[in-house]
């Protein structure tokens, strides 16, 4: 696996994040990035008895942190391990030093539930949108063990793109884990014939991993994976947003936090472009 980038904000999410990663890129023996981005707002006034800090003082403050949170992980996991502090919005920073240094894998972190009023927050959804980098969002209530069970929610009417199941196709055989394919059906009675085609493409897809297929029924997608985990162990949640498919209406809604909160699984996020 190529280099980890690490998204780092210095909460207590991001610390967790940051933990995850440097487990995996120990096992893997990879090297692990921290970026992390700031905002300096142009002022619109003056106010009285304010006196804002410089741009340099603010970048020399955030490098400081984030020399903290290297010597943090160089302290705990023998990894090699560089950073980068850039001014800009989050996505935006890391699509950009990501093709500059080459980004293997994204992982940022996920605050618990009742401390963001989004699924993963404004930064975790730009960074699904914006950039094509695997990422891996890790919650706050997790931490890491070796992947001995991945569950994939398969959207049969969407076939990835040849490559776009590399890294979970790098994780599964790197840590020998068994795959279970999900299919989440609103009619119990039979599938689609879309449906029944894209499970023979995917059969195809994972032919390559130890691999299971399940069939879940109900209304509701997100309820129906939910429903999975709880009676399956999942160590690996993983989803991938097609262009104009139903996962990626789901990133940033309401009703994932189904997904995200209740579950507490890491969910890595793969990209069909």
């Amino acid at each position: 696996m190529k280099n980890i980038f690490v998204a780092v904000d210095f909460s207590e999410a991001s610390r967790k994040a940051m933990d995850y990663a440097a487990a995996l890129a120990q096992s893997f023996k990879t090297n692990m990035t921290l970026v992390h981005a700031y905002y300096v707002p142009v002022p619109v006034g003056d106010v009285p008895g304010y006196i804002p800090l410089s741009f340099e003082e603010v970048q020399q403050e955030n490098e400081a942190m984030l020399q903290r949170e290297i010597e943090y992980v160089t302290g705990k996991f023998n990894i090699p391990v560089d950073g980068y502090v850039r001014n800009g919005f989050v996505a935006t920073v890391i699509k950009d030093l990501a093709a500059e240094l080459g980004a293997g894998l994204l992982v940022m972190g996920m605050k618990v539930a009742g401390k963001s009023s989004s699924i993963f927050g404004s930064s975790v959804v730009s960074a699904i949108r914006k950039t094509t980098i695997p990422l891996l969002v890790i919650p706050e209530e997790a931490s890491f063990s070796f992947i001995k069970q991945i569950s994939f929610a398969a959207d049969f009417k969407q076939h990835p793109a040849a490559g776009s199941l590399a890294v979970l196709e790098e994780l599964a055989a790197h840590f020998d884990a068994d795959v279970q394919v999900l299919h989440v059906q609103k009619n119990e009675a039979f599938m689609t014939a879309g449906e029944a085609a894209g499970k023979v493409g995917a059969d195809v897809s994972f032919n390559r991993m130890k691999h299971r297929f399940y069939t879940m029924v109900d209304e509701d997608v997100e309820k129906g994976i939910t429903d999975f985990i709880s009676t399956h162990p999942t160590d690996l949640l993983v989803m991938v947003a097609h262009h104009h498919s139903i996962f990626e209406r789901l990133f940033g809604t309401e009703h994932t936090r189904l997904i995200a909160y209740r579950t507490h699984v890491p969910l890595l996020v793969l990209h069909d472009r």
